[in-house]
């Protein structure tokens, strides 16, 4: 399978040089995948975009799309010129336009604007709000028109800058569920960038995390959910408690093989009252009720404090366990 986009060594400061932004970067992207790039705020990631946009130069590095070289210390082909599709959070619709007018913005004159708008409005399930301005839609439908905007002329890659971020919880589940189906119908390349890891889960093949500008960890939701290179890529998709060698002795976990590790257990992935590899009785301090779940606190016989979760409520004593296979370790220089 082809790759739409490559990025070798790239990198990108601001600030005269001082504040480095993006650090080292190398990225592949196969056509018709759809990654997610996930990382919290001021990790790099919108920078990162705007640089395969072209709205931003490089320092150092190179970036090709579809084998084209767009960016390097000796060339740049500006964003117009680089068959890309960009959806922004703040969906960036002119708002003296109509919905057809603001689709057909970005079509050639050479092209039936008619039937590829009619095209686009049939596909992000808006025909007949072709005469409409943006003030007269909701905020998911004007989402949905930034998104046909941006497929019309057919691009190469599609980039995606939290889309979702000015949407309510409810509106949010419903329309990135439609993106993902329309990006799979068209086929498009899609880079999709956010801070909140289950729209990346909800969406993109691979997830790519980045941490203070540099490339942390990629690979599959799977991958990064069992494996997490350290804890902040594990602390990205649930919460976790962070346990010491002392803490697992009291469950009966010997880490004496296992030198220069720290520990750390999801705190949905502890058994309650059943059968598993490790496990130690407890009294109940606290319980809290969060809606879907309970919230416990216990305290364990060397003092820790340790939170954990159950669909019941607990009280007083009960047997907390936990299998091997849910304990991740990463080396303690992480």
């Amino acid at each position: 399978m082809s790759h739409i986009l490559k990025i070798k060594q790239l990198s990108k400061s601001f600030n005269n040089g001082k504040d480095l932004v993006i650090n080292d970067i190398n990225l592949s992207v196969k056509k018709g995948e759809t990654i997610a790039i996930v990382g919290e705020s001021g990790s790099g990631k919108t920078t990162l975009t705007r640089l395969i946009s072209g709205l931003e130069t490089p320092d150092s590095g190179t970036i090709s799309i579809n084998n084209t070289e767009v960016a390097s210390e000796h060339s740049f082909v500006p964003p117009e010129k680089r068959n890309i599709g960009l959806v922004f959070q703040d969906y960036a619709l002119f708002p003296h336009l109509t919905v057809f007018k603001n689709i057909a913005y970005g079509l050639s004159k050479l092209e039936n604007k008619k039937t590829r708008v009619s095209e686009m409005l049939a596909l992000v399930n808006l025909t007949g709000y072709e005469n409409r301005y943006p003030h007269q839609l909701s905020g998911g439908q004007q989402q949905r028109v930034a998104l046909a905007r941006a497929l019309a002329p057919k691009p190469k890659l599609l980039l995606l800058d939290e889309p979702f971020s000015n949407l309510d919880v409810m509106l949010r589940v419903q329309l990135r569920n439609e993106i993902f189906d329309i990006i799979k119908k068209t086929e498009v390349t899609a880079i999709f960038v956010t801070h909140d890891t289950q729209d990346a889960i909800a969406i993109a093949d691979k997830i790519i995390i980045l941490q203070e500008g540099k490339k942390i960890q990629k690979g599959s939701i799977k991958k990064l959910y069992k494996k997490p290179k350290d804890y902040y890529v594990a602390s990205l998709f649930s919460t976790i408690s962070q346990l010491s060698e002392e803490d697992l002795t009291c469950f009966g976990y010997n880490t004496k093989e296992e030198e220069n590790k720290k520990y750390a257990i999801r705190i949905n992935q502890f058994k309650i009252n059943t059968s598993s590899d490790f496990n130690l009785s407890i009294k109940i301090d606290k319980t809290v009720f969060m809606g879907d779940h309970f919230m416990h606190t216990t305290i364990l016989p060397n003092n820790t404090v340790l939170n954990f979760t159950s669909e019941h409520k607990l009280t007083d004593q009960v047997t907390i366990g936990f299998d091997t296979d849910t304990i991740l370790s990463f080396n303690k220089k992480q």
